[in-house]
C-alpha cells in the first residue's frame, strides 16, 4: 500500500482541455481557502463593546489564516546572555511570541499584509476617505531580520533599565505582532506617528468603541487602558482579526448556538452533526475553529469516534504517536484497519494538517477501497496515477466531495475542520 503522500503531479494542458467538458460534481463547493469577513455580521461587530483587555485577547485569541508555527526565537544581539536577557525582559512586560506567515502577502501601496488584512485595510482606507480623512499604513509585516535592526538601531546599552526603556516602543524581535502579517502602523493630516493620536483620523477610528475599525476587522493592537501588553500604548497601531474573531471575543455558548464560528459557515449542519454524534466538542471553548486547518491527529479522532471508539487494536511502530495521548488508539485502530499507513515506517506526523487527499484516501480505505471505473478523475488538478486517484474519484461518485470548483479537487491544499466535518456527515449518510 503507498504511503500518505501530499506530492502530485502537474496535469498537461491536453488533459486539462480534455476534462474542461466533463460532467462536474454537484453540490456546493467545498471552499478551499478562508473566506471573507462575514459582510452581513457588520452591525454586529460594531454594536460589541470590548475593554482594552479584551482588545488584546481578541488578536491573542483570534484564529487566523496563513500563520506557520512558532519557532526558534531570532538571535539579536549575537551574545546569547544578552538575548536571554532581552526576551525576559520583555515578556516581564508582556510581549509575546508570534508566528509568522505560512502563505504569500499582499501589497498595498508597498506595505505588504496577510490577504484578509489587504483587504481589510484598503475598505478601511476607503470609508475614512468618505467620512472626510485621509489615512494611509506606513508598516506591515515586518521580518524578524528588520524588526532585530530597528531594535538594534535604538537600543543604548544592554543594561536591563536600557533595554526595558527601548521595549517601551519597540518590540523584541519575534514578539513583534508585525511578524504575522496582521498588524499595521497608521498615519495621517501631517504624517507624524506619535502625534497620530491628536488627528480627527483618529477621533474617527476610536469613536464609539472603535466602531469604524471594527467595521473592517481591525481592533486596536495596543490600547490605553489595558494591562501589560509589550509596549506602551500605541494609538497608530492596528490589528486586523476580521468579524468572526471580533464576534467570538464576547461570545457566550448557549444550547442552540455553542459555536461563535460556524453559524454562517456552509459547513454549520454538519458541525451540528458532528457536536450531536459526539465525534467533536470543539477545538477550544466555544468555537469549532471552521477554518483552521485540521491536524492528522484530529482527523484520526473524529473517524475513530465516527466508527463507534472500537478498540484500539494492534501495536504500531510509530515513534511520535506517545501512549495516552489523545489520539493514539484512533491511529493504532486506523493501523490495523489498514486506513493508515504512516507517513514512513515508523511516523505519523499527528501534528501536520491533514491534505485533502490524504483525508478522501483515509475515508476510503475505512469504506473498503471500493473499485472504480478506472480513468474517471473528474478533477484537472488530480493525477490519474496518484496515490489517492481512486479515493478522490469514489469520493466525488458518492458525493463525499464536491470539489472546491467545478474542475478542481485541490488535493495538496490542507483540509479545514469545516471541510472534514462536510467529508465526514457525507461518509456517515453513504447508502450501506
Amino acid at each position: 500500500m503507498k504511503r500518505e503522500s501530499c506530492i502530485f503531479t502537474r496535469l498537461g494542458l491536453g488533459v486539462v482541455a480534455a476534462l474542461a467538458t466533463a460532467v462536474p460534481p454537484t453540490g456546493l463547493v467545498e471552499a478551499s481557502l478562508p473566506q471573507p469577513p462575514l459582510a452581513e455580521d457588520r452591525g454586529h461587530v460594531v454594536a460589541t463593546r470590548q475593554t482594552p483587555d479584551e482588545f488584546l485577547a481578541t488578536f491573542d485569541d483570534a484564529v487566523l489564516p496563513g500563520l506557520g508555527p512558532i519557532g526558534p526565537a531570532p538571535s539579536i544581539t549575537g551574545n546569547a546572555a544578552v538575548d536571554a536577557r532581552i526576551r525576559a525582559i520583555g515578556e516581564a512586560r508582556g510581549y509575546r511570541r508570534r508566528p509568522l506567515p505560512s502563505g504569500p502577502l499582499e501589497s498595498v501601496n508597498g506595505v505588504l499584509l496577510q490577504p484578509e488584512a489587504a483587504a481589510g485595510l484598503r475598505s478601511l482606507v476607503a470609508a475614512a476617505a468618505a467620512a472626510g480623512h485621509r489615512i494611509w499604513a506606513t508598516s506591515g509585516y515586518r521580518s524578524p531580520a528588520t524588526q532585530t535592526s530597528i531594535f538594534l538601531g535604538k537600543l543604548a546599552g544592554t543594561s536591563d533599565a536600557a533595554i526595558d526603556r527601548r521595549l517601551r516602543t519597540v518590540a523584541v524581535p519575534g514578539y513583534s505582532k508585525h511578524h504575522t502579517g496582521y498588524a499595521i502602523d497608521i498615519r495621517a493630516s501631517d504624517g507624524r506617528l506619535f502625534s497620530f493620536r491628536n488627528t480627527a483620523a483618529y477621533a474617527w477610528l476610536a469613536a464609539d468603541n472603535f466602531a469604524n475599525a471594527k467595521a473592517h476587522g481591525f481592533v486596536p493592537s495596543y490600547p490605553d487602558g489595558s494591562g501589560p501588553a509589550g509596549p506602551d500604548p500605541e494609538p497608530w497601531e492596528l490589528v486586523w482579526v476580521g468579524a468572526e474573531n471580533i464576534l467570538c471575543g464576547v461570545f457566550e455558548a448557549t444550547a442552540d448556538r455553542p459555536f461563535c464560528d460556524t453559524a454562517e459557515s456552509s459547513f454549520a449542519a454538519d458541525i451540528d452533526w458532528l457536536l450531536a454524534e459526539g465525534i467533536t466538542t470543539g477545538c477550544r471553548d466555544g468555537r469549532f475553529c471552521t477554518r483552521a486547518m485540521v491536524t492528522r491527529a484530529e482527523a484520526a479522532t473524529f473517524l475513530w469516534r465516527l466508527a463507534g471508539r472500537p478498540a484500539a487494536g494492534a501495536d504500531i511502530e510509530f515513534v511520535d504517536v506517545p501512549e495516552g495521548a489523545f489520539y493514539s488508539d484512533a491511529v493504532r485502530w486506523m493501523f490495523a484497519e489498514g486506513i493508515t499507513t504512516g507517513t514512513t515506517r515508523t511516523t505519523f506526523e499527528p501534528d501536520r494538517p491533514l491534505t485533502r487527499a490524504e483525508f478522501v484516501t483515509f475515508l476510503w480505505r475505512d469504506a473498503g477501497s471500493p473499485p472504480v471505473e478506472p480513468g474517471s478523475v473528474s478533477f484537472v488538478d488530480v493525477d490519474s496515477a496518484g496515490f489517492a486517484a481512486a479515493a478522490i474519484d469514489w469520493a466525488a461518485a458518492t458525493g463525499v466531495t464536491t470539489g472546491t470548483s467545478k474542475f478542481t479537487f485541490s488535493p495538496s491544499t490542507a483540509a479545514t475542520r469545516g471541510q472534514a466535518a462536510a467529508f465526514l456527515h457525507r461518509l456517515a449518510t453513504l447508502d450501506p
